[in-house]
């Protein structure tokens, strides 16, 4: 998988990311109305790799974030944020906001094809496969960067008075349409499950009113955060117990520097 970005001189240079999360299991956030009484604090801490679709970005800071239209569509603070790696449909690099979309930190531009048959959507291609929503596009970038876990959040596929957890200003025919996509999508999930056992995907759902508990496993968002923590260590060393880099200088560098041989440290007495 390509992806472009563009240096200060505007240039457009290629970037080759595939397999970069590799192994790494990822939560990925929706925006339904009932994130906002989840802990989307656990999604901030280190050892969970989180990533958001279009403004589910608004709640909390993943590391990565998917979208597939206008810029104008998001907030701003997502689009700028240098600490997020951004993914967007290269058809908008040229798109301005506060400034042009291919002068945004750490954004990468795909180009979809929208001819993939869905049953190839875990191909690894040249271009990004496009079902008219972002969640697709999400779930098959994720796999490309070597993503094989992937637990849904936020995703409850249901309309009812409030779309997002956020206010929207959608029309009522915007309304009918996103009501349609959401059913259609949960159904499409469904179907799925043959390929993704196929390519090895595992899709698991914590979202407070998850449509697919009869076909994917289900867990709570503090037992999704805890999965992808899973042989991280829970709490930092003491820094007097890590070494300092000369223990690991050769004998020709320490030599040429005049450093005398490190010691191992005398273990510490534990006195109870």
């Amino acid at each position: 998988m390509i992806y472009s970005t563009f240096g200060n001189d505007g240039g457009r240079r290629l970037a080759y990311l595939d397999d970069v999360f590799k192994n790494t299991p990822c939560i990925l956030m929706g925006g339904a109305p009932t994130i906002k009484d989840q802990p989307l604090a656990l999604l901030e801490q280190r050892g969970v790799l989180s990533a958001a679709i279009n403004n589910a970005a608004r709640h909390f800071q993943p590391n990565l974030w998917f979208c597939a239209d206008n810029p104008h569509c998001y907030e701003p603070q997502i689009v700028m944020d240098p600490c997020v790696m951004k993914f967007m449909s290269y058809s908008y690099h040229k798109v301005e906001t506060r400034r042009a979309m291919s002068e945004m930190p750490n954004t990468f531009f795909y180009i979809t094809d929208n001819e993939v048959p869905i049953a190839s959507m875990l191909e690894r291609t040249r271009y990004t496969p496009f079902y008219k929503n972002t969640l697709l596009t999400a779930i098959h970038i994720l796999y490309q960067l070597g993503v094989r876990t992937i637990i849904l959040g936020g995703s409850d596929f249901e309309f009812g008075e409030d779309v997002y957890a956020h206010k929207d200003g959608l029309t009522d025919q915007e309304k009918v349409l996103n009501s349609r996509l959401y059913g259609s999508l949960a159904e499409e999930l469904i179907g799925l499950k043959p390929v993704f056992d196929q390519y090895g995907l595992r899709l698991m759902d914590c979202s407070v009113k998850s449509k697919l508990g009869g076909t994917y496993e289900t867990l709570t968002m503090k037992e999704a955060a805890d999965l992808c923590r899973e042989g991280f260590p829970d709490k930092m060393m003491d820094p007097e117990d890590l070494p300092h880099g000369t223990r690991f200088a050769s004998e020709e560098m320490k030599k040429r520097l005049g450093v005398i041989d490190v010691e191992e440290k005398p273990e510490k007495k534990h006195f109870v």
